[in-house]
């Protein structure tokens, strides 16, 4: 191999571990930018505070709450239907008799 030879073969080289080292530079930006975004979602469900899973265990709070009024309005609405029934009811005998 002649020194012309050799210089344009190294000169090929050159050029080919600069894209390379250009691919390898982006490769790495692109994992930036999606660790950036995977740390964000991570963020956004275990934040303590105003997180997903804080905003769930409130809503489950809530739910349990309105259960609980769901089941006293129940019971207070078959004792306001009971009590009408029995007044019908006396005022039905009262009329018959």
């Amino acid at each position: 191999m002649t020194q012309e030879q050799f210089e344009v073969t190294v000169a090929k080289l050159d050029g080919k571990i600069d894209r390379l080292t250009d691919s390898v530079e982006a490769v790495r930006d692109i994992q930036l930018e999606t660790n950036e975004k995977v740390t964000n979602i991570e963020k956004a469900i275990y934040n303590p505070d105003e997180g997903l899973y804080a905003r769930i265990k409130q809503q489950e709070a809530e739910i349990a709450d309105l259960k609980e009024f769901k089941a006293s309005i129940t019971k207070f609405l078959w004792i306001v239907t009971s009590g009408m029934m029995g007044i019908l009811i006396k005022f039905a005998f009262d009329l018959a008799g």
